[in-house]
């Protein structure tokens, strides 16, 4: 935590240093695409920690799965995926129970109610009995897609006991985002994410609440650096494909760009971002191709 609370004091000093270099006012086309890609990149990521979390977030949601490589024979979370769709759970364990190995199998395509497109498998070993202070679930993806965009890399989670409010645990790795036409965003991030409401009915994504904290470093492959600061808490819903509230100030090569700023708590695909008094309403999962000039 503490690595986490100084890089955001960090990159948030940038702030006041940004101002003098260009109080212009305008947003531009670039740091539009910018700020949307990333929202787009950050709506993808979140819909793979949220699988994590519900089949490896409590001691019920750990025991899903079948070792004998059967496919479930019903979807617990049924108000998650289309009717008759689920990944296949397996879980290897060990003699004395713990580390586990989860695997989910989304073969070649499993729906999500939102009309999200999974396919692919995530990988988890998990330390210790969930909600354990200081239990990991160490995340790896294979061949793992999210309509078309595929995910790759490594993400940590690390459950921390007394912090906050429900569960909280911090949210760390090296993933890279790779979009159909070829572009990509290598991201690192440093995160605390805290399930505040719905935790204690595992079954029911309907109530769930997310609050997340932290920031992100990018790189993409049109040779820009870049960081999304949460400077309000990002608040997600187990029913919403975006984030619902909160505010993240966008850095372009360590200069201060962009706000973005999700709403009011409405599920939609509509935020806004400004800068220096000038405010533009953008749609969320859109994509963009970035020319470096």
């Amino acid at each position: 935590m503490k690595k986490l609370f100084l890089g955001l004091a960090a990159i948030l000093s940038l702030t006041l240093l940004s101002c003098n270099k260009d109080d212009s006012g305008l947003i531009s086309s670039e740091d539009e695409a910018i700020i949307a890609n990333d929202a787009a990149a950050e709506a993808i990521t979140e819909t793979a920690d949220y699988e994590i979390e519900l089949f490896s977030g409590s001691d019920a949601s750990v025991e899903i799965g079948d070792n004998s490589l059967k496919s479930l024979v019903a979807c617990p979370f049924g108000g998650r995926y289309v009717v008759g769709q689920c990944p296949i759970v397996t879980i290897e364990r060990t003699d004395g129970g713990y580390p586990i190995t989860k695997t989910l199998d989304y073969t070649d395509t499993v729906e999500l109610v939102n009309g999200m497109l999974i396919s692919g498998k995530i990988i988890i070993v998990i330390s210790a009995p969930p909600r354990t202070d200081g239990a990991t679930r160490t995340v790896t993806f294979e061949n793992f897609y999210i309509d078309d965009v595929k995910i790759s890399g490594t993400r940590v989670i690390t459950f921390h006991s007394g912090e906050g409010t429900g569960i909280s645990a911090t949210v760390e790795g090296d993933i890279m985002i790779t979009f159909s036409d070829g572009t990509y965003i290598e991201r690192t991030t440093e995160k605390l994410r805290e399930f505040y409401e719905g935790y204690d009915t595992p079954y029911d994504i309907s109530d769930d609440k997310f609050r997340i904290t932290g920031f992100t470093n990018s790189v993409s492959s049109e040779g820009f650096t870049f960081s999304a600061v949460i400077t309000e808490p990002i608040i997600r819903l187990g029913t919403c494909r975006f984030a619902v509230q909160g505010i993240v100030q966008m850095f372009k090569n360590d200069e201060l760009r962009l706000e973005l700023n999700f709403g009011d708590g409405t599920c939609d695909d509509v935020a806004t971002i400004s800068r220096n008094g000038e405010t533009k309403q953008i749609t969320l999962g859109r994509r963009f191709r970035i020319r470096n000039n």
